[in-house]
This record gives C-alpha cells, structure tokens and sequence, in this order.
C-alpha cells in the first residue's frame, strides 16, 4: 500500500462522516462498502464533495487513486483521484 493510499484510508476512517463506510486496501486501490441502504445514484454525483474537505489533510505526494464504492460486493462506480 501506498502513502498516498495509506493516509486517505486513515483520514476516512477516522472522520466520524464515514464512520459506517467500510474501508479496505486493495492493490493501489481503495475498496469502501457504504450501507445498503445508500442511495448510490446520489452518492455518485456528491462524492467529490462529500470527501474534497480531506484532500488538503492529505501530506503525501499525490498519486492517481480509484476509489471503488458499492453497497454490495460489487462496485457501483468507481471514482478515480488524479
């Protein structure tokens, strides 16, 4: 796992917005289950803005990052940080 990648796992898991997301690594990847009933479409079209306030926390140099989301086993989008 990456710094980059380390460090956005830690500060989601830590902010209490995302206290029921479930967050784990994978590859250079993260992989986070939200609660089934989530509405996925809504998400989606926020999640730049739901996680943009840890951005600037975020100290390590920045490298290109997916973030996988589902409620699911599958992915529902993917969201990818250049």
């Amino acid at each position: 796992m990456g710094k980059y990648q380390q460090e956005w796992k830690q500060m989601l898991q830590k902010d209490e917005a995302f206290g029921d997301w479930k967050i784990k690594s994978s590859g250079g990847d993260l992989l986070i289950r939200v609660p089934e009933e989530t509405d996925m479409d809504m998400l989606k079209m926020q999640f730049s803005d739901i996680i943009s306030p840890i951005a600037p926390l975020i100290k390590s140099p920045k490298t290109t990052l997916k973030f996988y989301v589902g409620n699911s086993d599958e992915a529902d989008f993917i969201f990818t940080l250049n």
